[in-house]
């Protein structure tokens, strides 16, 4: 240091030094004989620098008592400081920071959370005040995984370490802030403001020689968000944090939505484009809260194949009990078994001896509580010992037997106006007539011997009716039909010797290898079976026995075999393609009309605000489309229809015309795609259910009914 800084340096302290009380000359070691420049010399014993006649024109009395401060900071016990002279020493204990070992940041080690002294300023704002427009905001949630969801990976385990596992995150000093979503939600969204994640972001960049910073990509996904200026979209403060339970129990006791702060003014409307604008940000804030996107997708991943493996094993157990896959003690093993001759009689065991009993429930189309009709159809595998099944199962068909139940207090609702229903053309027997008080034991005997068959002395003597048979409940769409027959009074899953259900859209889905069921009369199509007469419940159930012999015949058959190999590659070099068509014309479909007008006008006159941020008049329902309540399956025989729990959407070509359809179910068949029309020609339009307003609601749980 030059004498003229060191001058300029005198008279800016001279006041403060005039105003220090004479001491006593404290004991001095010696100085180091090597002087430094601009007289100050440096002392290796105690690693401080002695001031002594540095300062030429201050008065000995006053050099001594600068070299007392001297001392003062090279000794290491703490000494009160009764004169009150403020004096900040790096790394030093004293009187007024008695907490600052617990500050010291060590490059060895992770870094402590940032609890100095004084902490966050102080804040004025009470709870439930008003944030200002001007701010930005963080989902606290969201940069609770920073590391893991924003950060490189390279930088990861660094990050987390050092400010985010172990609650180092949550044991920061937050300033929190609430705003609460326009749907009802339990909880509001807690965040933080913008300087506070800065701040963190600087701590980290500083102990780790990194570069972090909010991008703007982050930006759009919701980690930090502006809000519109409207009282009920603005953040409001909730309190100081300093742990996890801290911003859990401040979070469950916000004030809800409704509050307003003292001497707050009453709130403007909210206008429709603000409003607009309120949803998209809380919908990226709550993207923004979830685990990173890979871990989801890896999730549904895993998801997804266990669902597959249950469908397959489903399938798997099918076979065996049709004796077309033998069973083997040890599951883990990869034994496949041989491909099957089908014009031999199954090669293996029929596992547990089952009977198959399906069963269809048709119902009235405008009041699905108000069963119409119930078919079964059952197959008892002791009957196919020592028959081959033939082609798809052909031969074996021959073995069911059929019962076509009709309600005589329904006999006069045919469905015509959302599906063509058939309840005069059963090809399988003759239909029987009954009350709805005798729907549950006719049903009920067809689940014992002789298994609906019908009154035939012979048939009947090779029969033990006390016997009880191990059965297996089959169904397209099972649950659907489990429900209605529980309607009717008889409840399948209190049957002790049902062993399961089987769905032959899920044994389909396992053949095709696709996620989406299939309609039954698509099946029947692709193994070019003519399935008359559908929605006729007896016709449906045999239909859908035949479809599963038809699925577990062919697969046996080409199990193991080129055929088969070649098949399921043209099968995915099929979907690769229609997928990349589908792609192709999505990007087109984007690109196209852009440049339409370029070469014409030159953009017209200003468009006023009013009109640009104007909210868009509702359209008018097309005439001729009706309006629907919500519990049907489907929407008119050309419309898209929401039905009941679940999603179903089906399909089926097989006739000329299509209508599309969508309904929604429960269950584990699920069906998407198109239904066919008996009428020439389609038509298109959407609705909430399959019946027009003003239909009588259902009173119990509607079935899906998909097998045209």
């Amino acid at each position: 240091m030059s004498s003229a800084q060191l001058q300029r340096l005198r008279r800016f302290v001279q006041t403060d030094l005039d105003a220090l009380p004479d001491r006593p000359v404290s004991p001095q070691p010696e100085p180091n004989p090597e002087p430094k420049p601009d007289h100050a010399s440096y002392n290796d014993s105690t690693g401080g620098v002695s001031l002594e006649n540095a300062l030429p024109n201050v008065p000995a009395s006053k050099q001594n008592s600068t070299s007392k401060i001297d001392t003062s900071i090279k000794a290491p016990p703490a000494v009160e400081n009764t004169e009150r002279r403020y004096v900040w020493v790096k790394d030093a204990d004293s009187s007024f920071n008695p907490n600052l070992d617990s500050m010291r940041l060590s490059t060895a080690s992770a870094p402590a959370p940032r609890t100095d002294a004084a902490g966050l300023p102080a804040t004025d704002l009470q709870r439930g005040d008003l944030a200002s427009p001007r701010h930005h905001f963080t989902p606290i949630q969201a940069l609770s995984k920073y590391p893991y969801k924003y950060c490189d990976k390279s930088h990861m385990q660094d990050i987390a370490s050092a400010f985010f596992d172990q609650g180092k995150f949550w044991q920061r000093e937050w300033d929190l802030y609430y705003v609460w979503d326009i749907e009802e939600t339990s909880k509001p969204f807690v965040l933080v403001r913008e300087s506070q994640v800065l701040a963190l972001l600087g701590e980290i960049n500083k102990h780790l020689n990194l570069s972090l910073r909010i991008s703007d990509q982050q930006r759009e996904e919701g980690l930090l968000v502006q809000f519109p200026d409207h009282p009920r979209c603005l953040p409001r403060y909730l309190g100081r944090s300093h742990s996890r339970e801290d911003v859990d129990s401040m979070a469950e006791n916000a004030p809800n939505e409704h509050f307003r702060a003292a001497g707050e003014s009453s709130h403007p409307p909210l206008e429709q484009p603000t409003l607009e604008d309120f949803k998209q940000l809380m919908e990226n804030l709550a993207e923004a809260q979830k685990a990173k996107n890979k871990a989801n997708k890896a999730k549904k991943q895993q998801e997804r194949l266990g669902k597959n493996k249950s469908m397959t094993d489903q399938f798997k157990r099918a076979s065996r009990y049709l004796g077309l896959r033998d069973s083997i003690q040890d599951p883990t093993a990869s034994t496949l078994s041989p491909a099957v001759d089908p014009s031999q009689p199954a090669p293996f065991s029929f596992d547990q001896s089952v009977v198959f009993v399906c069963v269809d429930v048709e119902s009235y189309e405008r009041a699905h509580h108000k069963i119409t009709e119930v078919g079964v159809a059952t197959l008892d595998t002791r009957e196919l010992v020592g028959v081959p099944p033939g082609k798809d199962g052909e031969a074996w068909r021959e073995k069911i037997r059929a019962r076509h139940f009709r309600i005589k207090e329904h006999r006069h609702l045919v469905n015509s106006e959302f599906v063509a229903g058939h309840p005069d053309s059963f090809k399988f027997g003759h239909s029987t007539f009954i009350s709805l008080k005798e729907a549950a034991s006719h049903v009920a005997a067809c689940f014992h011997a002789p298994f609906a068959a019908e009154n035939d002395d012979n048939f009947l003597s090779h029969f033990d009716p006390t016997e009880k048979r191990n059965i297996v409940f089959l169904g397209h769409d099972t649950l659907g039909d489990v429900r209605y027959l529980q309607q009717l009074g008889y409840d399948p899953m209190k049957v002790e010797n049902i062993l399961e259900a089987m769905d032959t859209a899920t044994m389909y889905k396992v053949w095709r290898r696709e996620q989406q069921p299939t309609s039954l009369g698509r099946i029947m199509n692709a193994f070019d079976v003519p399935a008359w007469f559908l929605h006729n419940a007896g016709n449906d159930a045999v239909y859908t026995v035949w479809a599963m012999l038809a699925i577990c015949v062919k697969e046996a058959t080409l199990r193991g075999s080129p055929e088969l190999d070649d098949l399921r590659e043209n099968e995915m070099n099929a979907k690769l393609q229609a997928a990349l068509e589908d792609a192709e014309q999505r990007v087109k479909d984007d690109a196209e009309g852009w440049s339409d007008h370029e070469a014409t006008g030159d953009g017209g006159v200003p468009v006023p605000l009013a009109t640009a941020l104007a909210p868009k008049p509702a359209q008018p329902a097309a005439k001729g489309i009706p309006q629907y309540d919500g519990h049907s399956d489907f929407g008119m025989d050309t419309g898209r229809g929401r039905g009941y729990q679940g999603s179903s959407e089906y399909r089926d070509g097989d006739r000329q015309g299509a209508s599309r359809g969508r309904g929604q179910f429960g269950g584990e068949s699920m069906s998407r795609g198109r239904a066919s029309s008996h009428l020439q020609g389609s038509s298109r339009g959407r609705g909430r259910s399959g019946s027009p307003r003003g239909a009588p609601r259902p009173e119990a749980i509607p079935k899906v009914d998909y097998h045209w």
